[in-house]
């Protein structure tokens, strides 16, 4: 994957201003603010928290074993369990000690973004909200998607997350029928040359409700200023899903040797929105990517104007 990223990894060195959790409360609850920033560059996500571009040395060997590790629902790590991820990063919306709104992020083992001491030692996490640009200022009642990046020690993994959370959802009587195309933002972590930065993607799906299946694509690989990436496209090979909602995962491909998986999650019962996680590594290990991505339906005809971002979210 030589061809990966190399002009564009300067670019994507440059910091954006370091920023982590909110301190921990005296109450031991803490968490990213859900108090949102601008448009994380040419993107459709609003970043809550983060940390500079260059995520964190090291995580190469992590990310190429995310990248090829099966998603547990919609989370993708280095953690894993007989190939397949450990465990699955929740958000949640809770009141610090002042009363607060933040969002506490965990995996229900090792990694509880809320609490003071070692269970955040080393821990890094940017967050990203699809909190539609008319829902302000309190977006904790409306239902919105959560994108995280995190790493800790040698381990990385990223995941999508909804508020509130979502229990696989069945289809009911207002699913399409049909071939539905889907279009989202996908936001993650290359390794390539020794470093680990952050990167945008844009994210297509074609859905087959009559058949259950969906395959999909990733490219337009740009840094958040939005310099284009020397990146090939990648597939999301086809796979089925059930219409009781269960997620599903299958492999991921490009014109160059390597390979990766991919998952995602229906979020609502109408299947007009999923998220997800993409990996992909080359086969020597020299460059990886992870990243998570919500897309939604951009089915002709769908209520509301497409350009406007509150008309058209669930």
């Amino acid at each position: 994957m030589k061809a990966l990223l190399p002009i564009s990894l300067s670019v994507l060195l440059c910091a954006v201003g370091a920023r982590d959790f909110a301190p921990a409360s005296a109450a031991g609850i803490g968490g990213p603010s859900i108090a949102w920033g601008p448009r994380a560059g040419t993107s459709d996500l609003s970043e809550v928290s983060g940390v500079a571009d260059e995520f964190g040395p090291g995580l190469g060997e992590a990310l190429s074993r995310a990248a090829r590790a099966i998603p547990n629902g919609a989370s993708q790590s280095s953690l894993t369990e007989s190939g397949r991820t450990a465990r699955e990063m929740k958000v949640e919306v809770v009141r610090d000690g002042g009363g607060n709104l933040v969002y506490a992020v965990t995996d229900g083992g090792g990694i509880d973004a809320r609490a003071p001491g070692p269970s955040r030692q080393g821990f890094r996490l940017a967050l990203f909200a699809g909190v539609p640009a008319g829902i302000e200022p309190d977006p904790s009642s409306y239902p919105h998607d959560l994108l995280g990046l995190w790493s800790r020690d040698s381990e990385v993994g990223v995941f999508w997350s909804a508020s509130p959370s979502v229990p696989a959802p069945a289809f009911g009587n207002r699913s399409p029928a049909g071939r539905v195309v889907f279009s989202g933002d996908g936001v993650g972590l290359l390794s390539a040359g020794g470093s680990t930065t952050k990167f945008l993607a844009d994210i297509e799906f074609a859905v087959d409700f009559d058949n259950l299946t969906a395959t999909g694509k990733a490219d337009g690989f740009r840094t958040f200023a939005g310099e284009a990436l020397d990146s090939p496209s990648l597939s999301l090979d086809s796979i089925g899903f059930s219409p009781r909602g269960e997620s599903f995962s299958g492999g991921t491909s490009a014109r160059i040797a390597g390979g990766g998986r991919w998952g995602a999650r229906w979020s609502d019962g109408e299947g007009g929105a999923l998220g997800g996680t993409f990996g992909f590594a080359t086969e020597n290990g020299s460059a990886a990517v992870l990243a998570a991505f919500i897309a939604l339906s951009v089915e002709p005809g769908a209520a509301g104007n497409p350009d406007d971002p509150v008309a058209t979210s669930r």
